[in-house]
């Protein structure tokens, strides 16, 4: 909890505690449930909080104020339920193909008491809705993942937020496609004990 704690502290919000309540249940579902059921690898039992959790947490970064958000690839709702209960007042929706992925975060959702937070299966290309915001944690190959944002990205105030998991230098080349403005943005070591790099997106 304290890596959620300081995640949340660098992006410049003070948790409440029905807040930390709802990070102590999803991190048990995530623990007791999701590694049983195939969501998350069994490995990552021990790295939950500050690999999966705190690291959504910082996809917060810059948020503002906002309608909506859609997290593509979401898998176990990652980052878009941590993301939920920090933004109460927005309206997210989780988008996964797989199944079981989504069965799972449905339920996470409604163990959590998320009422902002929609879980939908279904592939990116089927969206026919612009956002004010995107987040994704790289899950689709930096050219299709920013011919998304580009199509889906609300004008012109909407912001994405991705992950910079894939090779930093072939995400590089597919930003200068999008036409946005595109910042990385580099989270210091001192707050996950990672260095974890973010790519912001501002439709203009």
């Amino acid at each position: 909890m304290l890596a959620v704690q300081k995640a949340a502290e660098y992006i410049g919000i003070e948790l409440e505690q029905r807040q930390l309540d709802q990070f102590e249940l999803f991190h048990s579902f995530l623990r007791n449930e999701a590694i049983l059921a195939g969501g998350i690898g069994p490995n990552e039992k021990e790295r939950l909080w500050r690999r999966h959790i705190a690291d959504a947490v910082l996809f917060g970064i810059e948020f503002g104020r906002a309608d909506d958000c859609l997290d593509i690839g979401s898998g176990m709702g990652l980052p878009g339920i941590p993301l939920a209960i920090l933004f109460p007042d927005t309206e997210f929706v989780l988008l996964d193909r797989a199944g079981r992925r989504v069965a799972l975060s449905r339920r996470a959702c409604s163990i959590l008491g998320l009422d902002n937070t929609s879980v939908i299966q279904g592939d990116v290309v089927a969206v026919d809705r612009r956002y004010h915001r995107i987040v994704s944690r790289a899950s689709l190959p930096p050219d299709q993942l920013l011919l998304h944002v580009k199509h889906l990205l609300r004008k012109p105030d909407g912001i994405a937020i991705i992950g910079l998991s894939h090779n930093e230098s072939a995400l590089r080349e597919a930003q200068d496609e999008t036409g946005f403005r595109t910042r990385v943005v580099r989270i210091p070591g001192e707050v996950l004990d990672t260095t974890p790099s973010l790519l912001r997106i501002e439709a203009t």
